[in-house]
């Protein structure tokens, strides 16, 4: 079986596989993961648990709502690969050092997790707003 194939508009399908290769850029995979990975940070922020007392450790003071105000969005460069794999890290500071035994729990506490609650409940939310950017970096470079 054969095909043949005709080309009208050469120039057209240069600018369109141009347009295609800068939809895959750096530039546009960090946006897209930045996108999804602040769905994921918005869902931590609101699930992080807020204590009722004011309290002070060494030089640090900490009041009810620090550990969620703690709460940071942070590109891991260690982890990304330049125009492969962009990755952000939900995490908190290291003033709220206690969001790990919260989560995690102690030999005296038991486990108060929102890290992994907030994940698994805006995963899907996140992979969608990720492909939302995509989708509109397409239809902006390509013209469509």
């Amino acid at each position: 079986m054969a095909f043949k194939l005709s080309i009208e508009n050469p120039e057209a399908l240069t600018d369109a596989i141009e347009s295609l290769s800068q939809v895959a850029s750096e530039s546009v995979l960090r946006q897209a993961t930045v996108a999804g990975a602040r769905v994921i940070f918005e869902e931590v922020k609101l699930r992080a648990p807020v204590g009722d007392a004011t309290w002070e450790s060494g030089k640090q003071k900490r009041y009810p709502g620090f550990l969620r105000d703690s709460i940071l969005l942070a590109y891991d460069k260690e982890r990304s690969a330049e125009g492969l794999r962009a990755t952000y890290l939900v995490t908190w500071s290291k003033d709220a050092f206690y969001g790990r035994f919260l989560e995690y729990g102690t030999s005296k506490m038991a486990a108060n997790p929102f890290l992994r609650p907030a994940y698994d409940a805006s995963k899907d939310a996140a992979a969608g707003k990720f492909s939302e950017v995509i989708d509109e970096k397409v239809k902006e470079l390509t013209n469509v």
